[in-house]
């Protein structure tokens, strides 16, 4: 029986990325059916030609004086902090292209999290004009320094035509990469890349791997493409790719790529800010509070690994939160709720 194949958005990992809203599995039609994105032109954005370095003047209302002498000083994270604040209205007033012209000065000194904001802005249009073209470039600038939410989103934007040349090729080589650092919709999106040979070599054993791999996270859809591809293999194949499904285990992920490490003195104490705490820290913290209240989350090893993912999801649920396994300043207010 023929996979149903629809190729989804990102589900980053980390805190870094707890502003944004993102599609989960399953709710966005099919990768051929491009008729509704605007096309755009494939040339990558062109870096600004090199002039003396202005002086970065940090408004009033951002405090305290560390954050704003590391901020004029050009700390990437300082600017991605202030970033994050207009983002989130944390201490100013919410400001979203304020926010992307802090994400652009961090963005151009080369922090992956920052080029991550930046594109996500160019491809929905928030904060700036939407232009996939330069999306597609910083997703690709912080992918190549392993942002994992970067490597899905370019690969939709590859494997869409949404933003050049369709890439079928290029999309698998990120999905891979993505899956391969734990990413559920890039293990369900690669799935159906190896059922239909598309970019990749048609393979029915690597597909069922990998929407093995993802319904393990919880993901239903995939449990159910998962079943349908193993009615299509002989047995000695389908054993076999049980077999690589059970074996397999995420890669760690660059925590420096994937997140951003706050120092505690920028704080300002107004609310709970994901990406303002080191991530590994508090995973541990998330993974104590769900095995506390009956969530198994394993070991609390500050890794997101399928058992944290499958309860954090399970937790999610219970409170009435989407389940898409991201840790957002909305879960981490309902576990620290919870944290008798």
């Amino acid at each position: 029986t023929p996979v149903n194949d629809h190729l989804t958005t990102a589900a980053p990992l980390g805190g870094n990325q707890a502003s944004e809203a993102l599609t989960p599995a399953g709710s966005v039609a099919p990768v051929q059916q491009t008729a509704a994105f605007v096309p755009t032109d494939a040339a990558t954005a062109t870096a600004p030609a090199s002039t003396p370095a202005a002086a970065i003047t940090v408004p009033d209302g951002i405090q305290p004086p560390t954050l704003v002498a590391a901020a004029k000083s050009g700390d990437p994270v300082a600017l991605f902090e202030i970033g994050a604040r207009y983002t989130d209205g944390r201490g100013v007033a919410s400001d979203l292209k304020q926010a992307a012209n802090w994400y652009q000065l961090a963005a151009d000194k080369g922090y992956a999290p920052a080029q991550y904001r930046l594109a996500s802005m160019y491809e929905k249009g928030s904060g700036l004009d939407r232009d996939l073209a330069k999306a597609r470039t910083y997703y690709e600038q912080a992918a190549n320094q392993g942002n994992a939410s970067a490597m899905h989103n370019l690969a939709v934007l590859d494997a869409s035509g949404t933003a050049g040349p369709q890439d079928y090729p290029t999309a698998a080589n990120w999905f891979i990469k993505a899956a391969n650092l734990g990413v559920s919709d890039s293990q369900f999106n690669l799935a159906i890349l190896y059922a239909r040979g598309n970019g990749v070599t048609q393979d029915l054993q690597e597909s069922y791997k990998w929407f093995a791999i993802a319904a393990k996270g919880g993901d239903k859809d995939a449990a159910q493409k998962r079943d349908e591809v193993a009615n299509a293999m002989k047995p000695d194949a389908l054993e076999s790719a049980r077999a690589k499904a059970d074996l397999w285990k995420a890669q760690p992920m660059d925590a420096a790529a994937n997140g951003t490490n706050i120092p505690e003195e920028w704080t300002t104490g107004k609310g709970v800010n994901t990406a303002s705490v080191d991530m590994k820290k508090a995973i541990r913290n998330i993974q104590a509070i769900l095995n506390n209240n009956g969530f198994d989350a394993g070991a609390p090893d500050g890794s997101m690994g399928e058992k944290t993912v499958a309860a954090l999801k399970s937790f999610q649920k219970s409170v009435g939160l989407p389940q898409d396994g991201r840790v957002t300043d909305k879960l981490v207010k309902e576990l620290l709720a919870r944290n008798n």
